[in-house]
């Protein structure tokens, strides 16, 4: 194994107390050991070793770009083992429709295949665009559409698919809250001071009655996950967050994040009530159709339950931004049930 893999791996672990996510796939927090599983891998599945760690990061699954000795540079996800070789199977069915369609996103190498604990997929490393700020109208407006596009093109050339729907309306009914998407966040340890967002959250569940079209669409579309040439949108991230969603409810769920980027430190997380309306109304233009009064209804109620799940993680994580705007839990502080009305 070559010992240029493991500092991009040390380097990030070393910002984390538990690493969750690699104890789950890895069964280990030591970079040595996640750099010869990864070089294993390589030689196993793509019968080239790695020679050079491109980034190293990891959120919900572990992420890895690796520089092939044949010159490849490919990027590399390590999968949690609730995700099944199925929903992973259909994921990269989608995401290469849309690369060799829309080319908005990495071409698919190979995968679902074996690895630690779970299974890894593989896709071609992209480096081309840039980041930009969502809260600019123009990346607004792009994202907007783009979020359109990409659900139109996939709703019409994929009838059926065996997604799941997103984290975010799989609730069950009993429930108020899904099980959080990272083992950082302990609603159930947690409760004591987030009853102004448990409230939010239960008016705005009162509300979500399943209206309109059934749409293929990504779930977590927002700035950090998008790079742009210009204002035109090239290539974009994350297609395990593709879910089969009613379109109302995607969009309100885009609408509370769109303009999230948590590598920075200089973009409020949250957009404003009038940028989230923006949204909706973009992607409405683009879509040439304004939601019904019950479409508009669910759009609401899905954005409100959005950022009471966005606040809630942050709360759980024992932060108290309720005085900071641009941040979620000022939002629901600030305004309260009045977020299911973002459509009105």
């Amino acid at each position: 194994m070559d010992r240029q893999i493991i500092p991009p791996i040390a380097a990030h672990l070393a910002g984390w107390e538990t690493a969750h996510v690699e104890l789950a796939i890895y069964g280990t927090d030591e970079a040595h050991h996640i750099a010869c599983a990864l070089d294993e891998f390589c030689r196993r599945e793509l019968r080239c070793a790695p020679v050079q760690a491109l980034f190293y990061r990891s959120s919900i699954s572990a992420v890895a770009g690796m520089r092939l000795l044949d010159d490849r540079k490919i990027v590399i996800k390590a999968h949690q083992p609730d995700w099944s070789f199925q929903r992973l199977q259909e994921v990269l069915r989608l995401q290469s429709i849309v690369a060799r369609e829309l080319g908005l996103a990495p071409q698919v190498v190979i995968g679902p295949a074996p690895l630690g604990n779970g299974l890894a997929t593989v896709e071609e490393y992209v480096n081309r665009g840039s980041i930009r700020n969502g809260h600019e109208a123009p990346v607004r407006q792009a994202l907007a559409q783009s979020l359109h596009g990409v659900a139109e093109y996939l709703t019409a050339a994929v009838p059926v698919t065996t997604l799941p729907l997103s984290l975010l309306t799989s609730t069950p009914t009993s429930a108020l809250w899904p099980r959080p998407h990272s083992k950082l966040f302990d609603f159930d340890a947690t409760s004591r001071g987030a009853e102004y967002i448990d409230n939010l959250a239960a008016a705005a569940r009162a509300r979500m009655n399943p209206v309109g079209a059934r749409v293929v669409g990504h779930s977590d579309w927002r700035a950090e996950h998008v790079r742009f040439e210009g204002d035109r949108p090239v290539v974009a991230f994350d297609w395990n967050s593709l879910a089969e969603e009613r379109e109302p409810a995607l969009v309100g769920i885009t609408a509370h994040m769109f303009c999230s980027d948590w590598s920075r430190g200089d973009v409020a997380p949250a957009p404003t009530l009038e940028e989230a309306r923006a949204f909706i109304a973009d992607y409405q233009a683009a879509s040439g159709r304004a939601f019904t009064s019950a479409e508009r209804a669910l759009c609401g109620a899905a954005f409100a339950y959005s950022v009471a799940y966005t606040s809630r993680c942050g709360h759980a994580s024992g932060v108290d931004t309720r005085g900071q705007p641009g941040t979620f839990q000022h939002l629901v502080a600030r305004e309260g049930i009045r977020l299911l009305d973002i459509c009105a």
